[in-house]
């Protein structure tokens, strides 16, 4: 895991963040064309009886998202169901039409050349997955690829965190503590078990517990007190 990467997308999410109505998967849309070469990006929750848009940057990402609940192939099922990126350069290609024979026609005619799907993984369930396109054929960089591994993990903490996020809020978990030195203590303390259960740095484990708190939009002292109460531990990152 590269630090200094993690920092400038989780930077980037939130920094995006003024309007306090978006939820986190969108925020995540609207920075992959940013953050890398791409035109635009959805994410899609995923179940044996369910497909639905959580976000979507523009309207050919929710094409492309309505394209896939309706025929049943493309990037986004492919890395559900193989637990890996899709990656496709070139639609255009005899490949790319063996390859996902009504997916591909439908979504060259809406001008995207290139897509790429990321599974969504949280505790060893795939829940969904973020797609990339571009308006261009090409394939991604190994940079790229790394920038979005990190953001559908934090699209997948955001949409699985969720579901609790009502109860929180009725035990009046999402606030921080007015002693500012009980804050501190408890962040410090959580970071250091982090640093330790997942064998990485104290920076690396700081960044994951921001990455963490901002993904379930509660307060790091609420986040660090369930990791010191040992209520909550953070998985590694699924790339690692």
């Amino acid at each position: 895991m590269n630090e200094s990467r993690l920092e400038r997308l989780l930077g980037m999410v939130q920094a995006r963040h003024i309007d306090r109505s978006l939820p986190v998967p969108l925020l995540i849309c609207l920075v992959c064309p940013e953050a890398m070469d791409v035109d635009g990006a959805g994410v899609s929750l995923v179940t044996t009886t369910t497909h639905r848009s959580l976000g979507a940057s523009d309207d050919i990402a929710k094409e492309i998202e309505a394209t896939q609940a309706m025929v049943r192939e493309g990037p986004c099922m492919e890395a559900i169901a193989t637990r890996q990126p899709a990656l496709e350069p070139d639609l255009g290609s005899r490949s790319a039409l063996v390859r996902w024979p009504r997916f591909s026609p439908a979504v060259l005619d809406l001008g995207a050349r290139a897509v790429y799907g990321f599974p969504l993984i949280v505790d060893s369930e795939t829940i969904g997955a973020l797609d990339l396109y571009s308006l261009e054929p090409r394939p991604l960089t190994h940079s790229e690829v790394d920038d979005a591994l990190i953001l559908a993990d934090m699209a997948a903490l955001a949409i699985k965190t969720s579901n609790h996020r009502d109860q929180s809020e009725t035990l009046d978990l999402s606030g921080e503590p007015q002693q500012g030195w009980a804050h501190l203590a408890v962040v410090h303390h959580a970071t250091g078990m982090t640093a330790v259960q997942l064998g990485i740095s104290v920076d690396e484990a700081m960044l994951r517990l921001r990455a963490f708190a901002f993904a379930a939009e509660r307060g790091m002292a609420d986040v660090a007190g369930e990791i010191v109460s040992r209520r909550l531990r953070l998985e590694a990152w699924n790339h690692d």
